[in-house]
């Protein structure tokens, strides 16, 4: 229920405030954009612990939680992606006694290289364009761990793949909103990142673009 609902309040920010806009739409065939995705599906907490044995504290990212895309119009209908983004981050700091301190942190960051195929064909003058994306790259995971006694760090990349459908909506020659979700498929790390060997799974965002 909590996702369906989600999806419908930003639909409905896209249609009202598309709405508003009346500034006249030049075909995109040619035109890049750069665009910010934030994740509306995922899961953050931050806490501090203290017990006789010491003072722990975290910080805990799970799902996807943000990312950065490139894209450029080969046709109206077709638009090629770069994109970077932030599955999972997590960090943490204990102090015990006597004075030993430990620090751990991992992430999960994919690059991957796709494409936004616009159906139907849409129109320059169209403000509202439904697609589907795919693309396909490296999924990097990362961890490290310091102690007074001893340093420690690995990092693998494996082959992965994500599918999903999203809205564009263009408020004008230069801005435009979005909503994506998609399921991300990878091979299994061999070394696990954060106790996981794999972060396969769907994700969800609303995108911030800019048309250039």
């Amino acid at each position: 229920m909590k996702v369906t609902r989600n999806i419908a309040i930003v639909l409905l920010a896209l249609t009202a405030t598309t709405n508003l806009a009346f500034s006249q739409m030049a075909p995109l065939k040619g035109s890049s954009t750069l665009e910010l995705n934030l994740g509306l599906w995922n899961e953050i907490q931050a806490g501090q612990q203290i017990s006789l044995a010491g003072i722990k504290q975290s910080a805990k990212a799970s799902g996807f939680v943000g990312g950065l895309t490139y894209g450029y119009w080969m046709r109206e209908n077709l638009e090629i992606t770069i994109a970077a983004s932030l599955l999972s981050s997590e960090a943490s700091s204990t102090i015990t006694f006597p004075l030993s301190v430990q620090q751990r942190s991992n992430s999960v960051v994919s690059f991957l290289v796709g494409m936004r195929y616009f159906v139907p064909q849409p129109e320059p003058e169209d403000r509202i364009r439904p697609y589907i994306a795919f693309g396909v790259g490296s999924y990097v995971g990362a961890e490290a761990e310091n102690s007074v006694l001893a340093q420690s760090a690995h990092s693998e990349s494996v082959v992965g793949g994500r599918l999903g459908v999203g809205l564009d909506a263009l408020l004008g020659s230069w801005f435009k909103l979005g909503v994506n979700i998609g399921y991300n498929i990878m091979a299994d790390f061999k070394t696990p990142v954060g106790a996981r060997n794999n972060f396969n799974g769907y994700d969800m965002s609303v995108g911030f673009g800019f048309v250039f």
